[in-house]
């Protein structure tokens, strides 16, 4: 499975779900799935995903999606000991693994060494890891259903889908929205 087809998975699963969306290519190829009001692309703040989507989890009722890449999540590391601590029930984080970082002309990551589901296991999260889209549908609906934090760890192919355009809205704009949206009623 390759990022794009991870990301129209989550998307058709999660349509009701505030979604936070890592940087990069991440950013740019869900904005060709969905420009959803209820998503909040990170742009140009790589390894703080979770952490936003903590913050936001912590401010809600709805259910928060976070989707990060294994090299933003491994830069922003030190957020798995705050979320083992707090451990929003309506938060599911979705790591989509290609073992580089993608946007940086696929240099490796660390991931490429590490068992990131390992690493996130041993933090006492309960870890789907899936290499399939179906296998991902079924593991972001379990994760609902459990009404626990829950960590999904997504294997997929390297590399950007081809001729995707930059996303350059203002991100004080995006965040407007994406506010806006969750203060309205579903």
């Amino acid at each position: 499975m390759n990022r794009l087809e991870a990301l129209e998975r989550i998307e058709s699963v999660t349509r009701e779900w505030a979604l936070v969306v890592t940087c990069g290519a991440t950013a740019r190829e869900m904005a060709t799935v969905s420009r959803s009001e209820r998503h909040l692309p990170l742009l140009d703040s790589m390894g703080l995903t979770c952490a936003v989507g903590l913050g936001v989890a912590l401010g809600t009722t709805s259910h928060v999606g976070v989707v990060d890449g294994d090299g933003s999540l491994l830069m922003g590391f030190s957020i798995l000991p705050t979320l083992a601590t707090t451990r929003p029930a309506n938060l599911t984080v979705v790591v989509l693994d290609n073992q580089q970082h993608a946007s940086a002309d696929g240099m490796a990551s660390q991931a490429a060494q590490l068992d990131l589901a390992v690493a996130c296991a041993g933090f006492g999260f309960a870890v789907d890891e899936v290499a399939d889209g179906p296998a991902l549908g079924r593991a972001l609906e379990r994760a609902v259903e459990a009404r626990e934090l829950r960590l999904v760890l997504a294997r997929i192919e390297p590399g950007n889908a081809e001729g995707v355009p930059l996303l350059l809205e203002d991100p004080a704009v995006l965040a407007s929205r994406f506010a806006a949206a969750l203060e309205a009623p579903s």
